[in-house]
């Protein structure tokens, strides 16, 4: 049997240290965003040839899932879990590729002896953007802002069963681990789940499976604001997601992110 753990996020919200560190005790397989757009059949990665396969028949189907898209990933799953006794395999998937509906109707069943269990992994989302900006990613943005898909992944992580804060976890990552475990479907212990934790306070994943020697106490994206300001203010305009942010615990004020006046100012003065 086929184990294989999914987690669902947008980019830049923590995704990789999770999926990474999630696997870590038994040092699972990563399927690292399998579905493309990279062919990731060389290093680091090393996965099998399907994967290139898979992601040419997803373009060409229109970023569909479909039957034989399936028994493709499926196949996928199968390989990189032989490294495990038990079969298990983590999957990272973050884009809005398909909703919770669509992953029951397609992978919600036990199909050819792989089975599958997801978790949803949402950041602050002012945080997740400055992230961007502060790696100098924000071209990986649909554009300046990505109100609609923070909406629509507000909507989407609501609906899953089983939903995660980015923030929770670098709280407490041993008893977030402890309940991510469970909700992959790897069973484990309180050792195990420790040992997640101390993967996450250990290794800083700058990029999907490459790791950088920054601290991972406190990420570059919250150590000071990197994104034009109108950014924040547009988003600290928007009903929906402000109401989403105090339902969260997070601040909804401008200074909580981009600071006082006088540090706005002392910002612009050193980027003249």
């Amino acid at each position: 049997m086929t184990r294989v753990g999914w987690i669902f996020s947008l980019v830049r919200s923590g995704s990789s240290a999770v999926a990474y560190a999630a696997a870590a005790p038994w040092d699972l397989a990563v399927a690292d965003e399998p579905f493309g757009p990279w062919d990731r059949t060389g290093p680091p990665y090393n996965m099998p040839a399907i994967q290139r396969d898979l992601v040419r028949a997803f373009v060409a189907v229109g970023h569909t899932l479909t039957a034989e898209i399936v028994g493709m990933a499926n196949e996928l799953f199968r390989e990189l879990a032989e490294r495990d006794d038990q079969g298990r395999v983590v999957c990272k998937c973050p884009h809005l590729l398909f909703d919770p509906e669509q992953f029951e109707t397609w992978f919600g069943g036990q199909a050819s002896g792989v089975t599958h269990a997801q978790i949803a992994l949402i950041r602050n989302p002012l945080h997740r953007v400055n992230s961007a900006y502060a790696r100098g990613w924000e071209r990986l943005l649909n554009d300046p802002y990505e109100l609609e898909v923070y909406r629509t992944f507000i909507d989407r992580w609501k609906r899953s069963r089983h939903r995660f804060a980015f923030d929770r976890v670098t709280k407490d990552p041993a008893a977030a681990f402890r309940d991510i475990h469970k909700a992959l479907g790897f069973g484990g212990t309180e050792e195990d789940a420790r040992q997640s934790a101390d993967y996450l306070a250990g290794n800083y994943h700058a990029s999907s499976a490459e790791t950088s020697d920054e601290a991972t106490a406190r990420p570059r994206s919250e150590r000071g604001w990197r994104a034009p300001a109108d950014v924040a203010d547009v988003y600290l305009a928007d009903d929906k997601i402000t109401a989403f942010m105090r339902e969260m615990g997070w601040p909804t004020r401008r200074s909580a992110y981009l600071g006082t006046p006088l540090h706005t100012l002392a910002r612009t003065l050193r980027a003249t």
